[in-house]
């Protein structure tokens, strides 16, 4: 039986570098400010950051993004198979890939920012549109009338 491997378990890419390459690429795209939070009882890393919007780009969003690291895994011999630091580290480097390529993907116009970012976009009271349309569109409360495709 084969272990299966999640995305970038064997990185070694220390967390300072994946968080300064969230900063500098968010700030490359255009972003006008940046909030990390970083827990780890309970292991949460949350980014926000701010996005003008708006024919002039005279509005500005807050856009949230979360991950929670996966929990570490004991070895055969008591030791740890892969630990809450690699855990961690393999969080961050998701965070930043996942950031670069919706970024360029973005940037090249394969997407919109909007559609790209859409359900992490957070209303005045820190809730984002996907955790307040998700559970309706789930529930069948939210469907296109008939006819409109």
């Amino acid at each position: 039986m084969s272990d299966v491997r999640t995305p970038y378990q064997d990185t070694s890419v220390a967390v300072e570098r994946s968080m300064q390459q969230v900063r500098e690429g968010l700030r490359a795209a255009g972003a006008r400010g940046i909030q990390i939070e970083d827990t780890w009882d309970p292991p949460r890393i949350l980014i926000r950051f701010l996005w003008p919007m708006g024919e002039q780009f005279d509005q500005i969003v807050r856009v949230r993004l979360e991950a929670t690291p996966l929990p570490p895994e004991k070895g055969a011999r008591g030791g740890w198979k892969v630990s809450t630091e690699q855990r961690e580290r393999q969080a961050w480097r998701a965070l930043a890939w996942y950031l670069k390529t919706m970024l360029e993907a973005a940037a090249f116009g394969l997407m919109k920012f909007e559609e790209v970012f859409l359900a992490y976009v957070e209303d005045e009271n820190g809730r984002t549109i996907g955790e307040v349309v998700i559970p309706q569109l789930e529930a069948g409360r939210l469907l296109l009338p008939k006819g409109d495709s």
